[in-house]
């Protein structure tokens, strides 16, 4: 899909399965996911069907992130239109050893840029936890504005920011 100055981003593909499951596996990432609920091996692999579905009907979805030095699979990022929701929005997850190194920045900004490259969309949203500070501040590195925060459709509160076409 795309490089950046020190990862690269494609669409998952089946054998990304091991990877992808142990990331959706560890309670410290997945802490401000959703609703923070861990994911079985089976639900990542249905995700993963779901992520190659968007591929061909939208051309983005949900796309694995890795470092290009190494080769090493390091989390995902996305625009994704969730279940019931009339809005696409920006999500980014790493694995812990990526943590506090910037890359959520750098592949965010990135996906964003590709996205709206792409596609007819106008804005983008990105609903984060409101205890999860380091991600609100990457949203609003990345040049996201603050507009409301709500309560979302599993009950947990959310910080909704928006960033625009420009």
């Amino acid at each position: 899909m795309f490089e950046t100055e020190r990862l690269f981003v494609r669409h998952f593909q089946a054998d990304d399965l091991d990877v992808f499951a142990a990331l959706c596996a560890d309670p410290q990432v997945m802490r401000y996911v959703g609703d923070g609920q861990l994911l079985t091996r089976d639900e990542v692999n249905h995700w993963i069907e779901v992520c190659q579905q968007k591929y061909r009907d939208r051309g983005y979805g949900t796309s694995a992130v890795f470092e290009k030095a190494s080769g090493t699979f390091i989390g995902y990022c996305g625009v994704v239109r969730a279940p019931g929701n009339e809005f696409d929005e920006l999500i980014y997850v790493f694995n812990i050893e990526a943590w506090g190194k910037g890359y959520a920045t750098e592949v965010g900004r990135a996906m964003i840029q590709y996205v709206f490259g792409i596609s007819t969309l106008d804005r983008i949203y990105a609903t984060i936890h409101p205890e999860n500070l380091v991600s609100i501040r990457v949203a609003e590195k990345i040049g996201f504005q603050h507009i409301r925060t709500e309560i979302d459709e599993d009950g947990t509160p959310v910080s909704v920011h928006v960033i625009e076409r420009g």
